[in-house]
């Protein structure tokens, strides 16, 4: 998957399965729900139309807001995308 418009395609570092608990209200399939306010990234890819484009690379870590991540399922492959606006900063 390529990302475009100001996208950055990630992987969230330390990953781990969580169990699936039953909530009291709906969320849509593509956020993540996450109870840590940052979360720290690797980056795959970079959308040409970024700011970042040529500061970021792939396998730099970024640190990013861990609610604005988005899970995409296309074609059965599973991506996570960050807007660039929602990168902290580099480690």
């Amino acid at each position: 998957m390529t990302p475009l418009n100001r996208s950055l395609l990630v992987s969230i570092v330390g990953e781990q399965e969580v169990e699936e608990q039953q909530t009291s209200f709906y969320l849509p399939d593509d956020v993540v729900v996450n109870k840590k306010p940052f979360e720290v990234v690797e980056v795959l890819d970079v959308s040409s139309e970024s700011k970042f484009v040529d500061k970021l690379k792939a396998g730099d870590k970024i640190v990013v807001e861990g609610h604005m991540l988005r899970n995409i399922s296309v074609f059965g492959e599973t991506a996570t995308l960050v807007e660039d606006n929602y990168v902290l900063a580099k480690l």
